[in-house]
């Protein structure tokens, strides 16, 4: 830890601060061998905090881990414009509603074939942008509860939420991958690959 020290004076680095609860690693599940502790931070030179003066460090909540994952934000934003276009996703099949939702438009549409297909394609845009709704909407409220259990006192009954919550979070995360191992188009790595990280950069770089 002296050398850890040494270095960061050598390097001139400065400890950036943080928002959000104070500790960073968590482990225990019962009250009496709980421990939280601040390991992980972030650290910066006059140079970068200079150029990014509005920067912020959070603390995120933590389920995967018992390290809190550490958000760094700049407060710069992209503002390049993208076309939206329609595409179908292959993840909609996952969906167990997706075949009704087909069913349901088509029959509803009474036009030619042209017109029936530009149907379904509207009608798919909305129903997707309904699931991904639905699925954020969960997520936050998972994120909001993990972070109100976290910042309260442990105990039995507290503990017990914060693995459910967890477990839910998980669940989740385990659709998240799946939706960008679609995206992605990687068939050789298989679905339950815990690399969502790559699925997410290779989607993107399409």
């Amino acid at each position: 830890m002296e050398a850890f020290r040494r270095v960061l004076e050598d390097c001139n680095l400065m400890d950036m601060g943080f928002s959000g609860n104070w500790f960073t690693w968590e482990r225990g599940n019962l009250p009496e061998i709980n421990i939280e502790e601040r390991l992980d931070r972030g650290v910066a030179i006059d140079s970068w905090l200079a150029l990014f003066p509005d920067f912020q460090i959070q603390h995120l909540s933590h389920f995967f881990s018992d390290h809190c994952p550490l958000l760094i934000n700049t407060k710069c934003e992209d503002t390049r414009c993208v076309e939206k276009r329609f595409k179908f996703e292959a993840w909609w099949v996952l969906e167990e509603s997706f075949i009704g939702e087909v069913k349901s438009i088509w029959e509803n549409s009474s036009c030619d074939l042209l017109n029936k297909l530009q149907c379904v394609k509207r009608g798919l845009h909305k129903w997707a942008a309904r699931i991904g709704y639905s699925r954020k909407s969960k997520q936050e409220m998972l994120h909001l509860k993990l972070t109100k259990l976290l910042a309260e006192d442990r105990s039995d009954e507290n503990l017990a939420e914060l693995i459910d919550t967890k477990v839910g979070l998980n669940f989740e995360i385990e659709n998240d991958e799946r939706y960008w191992e679609q995206q992605a188009r990687v068939n050789w790595l298989k679905l339950r690959d815990k690399n969502t990280s790559f699925f997410h950069k290779q989607a993107t770089q399409r």
